[in-house]
Protein backbone atom coordinates (compact mmCIF):
# COMPACT_ATOMS: atom_id res chain seq x y z
CA UNK A 1 0.00 0.00 0.00
CA UNK A 2 1.39 3.41 -1.00
CA UNK A 3 0.38 6.52 0.97
CA UNK A 4 1.00 10.00 -0.32
CA UNK A 5 2.21 12.41 2.37
CA UNK A 6 0.28 15.64 2.83
CA UNK A 7 2.90 18.40 3.08
CA UNK A 8 0.40 21.27 3.61
CA UNK A 9 0.71 21.09 7.39
CA UNK A 10 4.45 20.24 7.49
CA UNK A 11 7.52 22.33 8.23
CA UNK A 12 10.61 21.33 6.23
CA UNK A 13 14.14 22.35 7.18
CA UNK A 14 16.74 22.26 4.38
CA UNK A 15 20.34 22.41 5.58
CA UNK A 16 22.71 23.79 2.98
CA UNK A 17 19.60 25.37 1.50
CA UNK A 18 21.42 27.87 -0.72
CA UNK A 19 23.47 25.22 -2.53
CA UNK A 20 22.50 23.70 -5.86
CA UNK A 21 20.59 20.80 -4.26
CA UNK A 22 18.88 23.07 -1.72
CA UNK A 23 17.67 25.52 -4.35
CA UNK A 24 16.30 22.78 -6.61
CA UNK A 25 14.71 21.02 -3.62
CA UNK A 26 13.06 24.29 -2.54
CA UNK A 27 11.80 24.93 -6.06
CA UNK A 28 10.19 21.47 -6.30
CA UNK A 29 8.75 21.59 -2.77
CA UNK A 30 7.13 24.98 -3.39
CA UNK A 31 5.85 24.09 -6.84
CA UNK A 32 4.56 20.57 -6.20
CA UNK A 33 4.16 19.88 -2.46
CA UNK A 34 3.27 23.24 -0.83
CA UNK A 35 4.63 22.79 2.71
CA UNK A 36 3.27 25.07 5.40
CA UNK A 37 6.80 26.32 6.03
CA UNK A 38 10.11 25.71 4.23
CA UNK A 39 13.19 26.82 6.15
CA UNK A 40 16.37 27.49 4.19
CA UNK A 41 19.25 26.99 6.64
CA UNK A 42 22.75 28.02 5.53
CA UNK A 43 25.85 29.90 6.62
CA UNK A 44 25.90 32.43 3.79
CA UNK A 45 23.73 35.52 4.20
CA UNK A 46 24.67 36.80 0.74
CA UNK A 47 23.55 33.57 -0.93
CA UNK A 48 20.27 33.73 1.00
CA UNK A 49 19.76 37.28 -0.24
CA UNK A 50 20.61 36.25 -3.82
CA UNK A 51 18.11 33.39 -3.57
CA UNK A 52 15.40 35.80 -2.41
CA UNK A 53 16.18 38.22 -5.26
CA UNK A 54 16.13 35.34 -7.77
CA UNK A 55 12.49 34.70 -6.90
CA UNK A 56 12.67 32.40 -3.89
CA UNK A 57 10.43 34.69 -1.86
CA UNK A 58 7.35 32.53 -1.40
CA UNK A 59 5.23 33.29 1.68
CA UNK A 60 6.04 29.89 3.22
CA UNK A 61 9.82 30.39 2.89
CA UNK A 62 11.93 31.33 5.89
CA UNK A 63 15.64 32.02 5.76
CA UNK A 64 17.81 31.10 8.74
CA UNK A 65 21.54 31.80 9.10
CA UNK A 66 23.50 29.06 10.82
CA UNK A 67 26.01 26.24 10.63
CA UNK A 68 25.07 22.60 11.18
CA UNK A 69 28.17 22.28 13.39
CA UNK A 70 26.58 24.78 15.82
CA UNK A 71 24.15 22.55 17.70
CA UNK A 72 22.48 25.40 19.59
CA UNK A 73 21.76 27.33 16.39
CA UNK A 74 20.56 24.18 14.60
CA UNK A 75 18.14 23.37 17.44
CA UNK A 76 16.87 26.94 17.29
CA UNK A 77 16.12 26.48 13.57
CA UNK A 78 14.06 23.40 14.43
Amino acid sequence: MHHKMNWNDKTVLVTGGTGSFGKKFAEIMLREFHPQKLIIFSRDELKQHEMRVAGYNHSSLRYFIGDVRDGVRLRRAF
